[in-house]
């Protein structure tokens, strides 16, 4: 009897800790977040990527991704929801997934699913 709560102790102290971890990830995932580096590349000087990132509720919420090159805007709206430390982006009916990394006011790390690193930094 022991050793069968021990175990439902365990698993739902995991459950508790891997929500309140994608809870505090999406916390400082809202707001704008300039893309630093994709793969180790800087994007070039007339480009630029910006995710703004708009918390619905504690996993999920919406967003626009924008990229300007040569003075050209082009603004994409997703949603995502974040789960077990991994970002699910929808655009355009297209899902990516994103494995969160690093996580902190001032920088925001995740690896797509081609296994390139994101670096972004707070707009």
């Amino acid at each position: 009897m022991k050793k069968g709560l021990l175990v439902l102790l365990v698993a739902v102290l995991a459950v508790v800790s891997s929500c309140s971890k994608d809870a505090k990830i999406n916390r400082r995932l809202d707001g704008e977040w300039t893309v630093a580096t994709i793969g180790g590349v800087a994007p070039e000087a007339t480009e630029s990527y910006v995710m703004k990132f708009i918390k619905e509720d504690k996993l999920t919420g919406n967003g626009t991704f924008t990229y300007t090159f040569m003075s050209q805007s082009y603004t994409d709206a997703f949603t995502y929801s974040v789960l077990d430390q991994k970002i699910t982006l929808i655009l355009d009916g297209t899902a990516e997934i994103f494995s969160v990394t690093k996580y902190e006011k001032d920088r925001m790390e995740m690896v797509d699913t081609e296994g390139d690193l994101w670096v972004l930094d707070p707009k």
